[in-house]
């Protein structure tokens, strides 16, 4: 097997686990600074107004994201556990688990790229939709706006410094859990060719050994 594939797929999986990790913690942090600023947003507001901030566009999409980084970082942590145990040197430990994990980054880092795309649509280029009534009339779009800007309030999503810096490190948990993939085939396919060679040379050798004796013999 090469030891610059073995290498650079730990690296590779290394980069998965951080960053899957990573985007895993920024956007529960986003989702939880989501919720704050609505509740504050519905405090502020005069007494007897209510107010619906609907965001089921960014949230739904962004759990989604959320929860797949988690399940890349844990998988490339699982494989890197796995790597290190120098007493796993049997066959199925160096081909199957690895092609195994390689499978399932593959899986994972689709769905990623399946919810990723969207997501990052959503905040670059959409708002929450806001409405808002007073004693059970609506409140015109100029009056809702007047307020938000009196307020501090944006509903872009794009000019949500936590929304913007979790539609970014996702794409780097979809980008080193794709490369850890590919070298995890890589090096399972590796693995079975060097398995398949060593167990050729051992049936050529016991072939040579039983055959010695009659040779001597003769």
């Amino acid at each position: 097997m090469s030891k610059t594939v073995a290498v650079l797929r730990l690296v590779s999986l290394a980069l998965s686990f951080v960053f899957g990790i990573v985007a895993l913690s920024v956007d529960i942090n986003a989702l939880a600074k989501s919720n704050s600023q609505k509740s504050t947003l519905r405090k502020d507001v005069p007494s007897g107004v209510t107010v619906n901030i609907d965001t089921q566009d960014v949230f739904s999409s962004g759990v989604v994201v959320t929860v797949v980084c988690g399940l890349i970082g844990l998988t490339s942590l699982l494989a890197l556990v796995h790597s290190f145990f120098r007493s796993l040197t049997s066959p199925f430990h160096r081909r199957t688990v690895p092609l195994f994990g390689a499978h399932l980054l593959t899986f994972l880092t689709i769905w990623l790229f399946a919810t990723i795309i969207p997501f990052t649509d959503f905040v670059a280029n959409r708002q929450a939709k806001i409405s808002a009534s007073l004693g059970g009339v609506p409140l015109s779009q100029t009056i809702i706006q007047a307020t938000e800007q009196q307020l501090g309030f944006t509903p872009v999503y794009h000019k949500l410094g936590y929304l913007r810096t979790g539609a970014i490190l996702p794409w780097f948990a979809f980008l080193f859990g794709a490369t850890s993939a590919a070298l995890s085939y890589v090096y399972a396919r590796q693995a079975a060719t060097a398995n398949h060679s060593t167990s050729s040379a051992g049936y050529v050798n016991e072939k040579h050994a039983g055959a010695s004796p009659g040779t001597q013999q003769v």
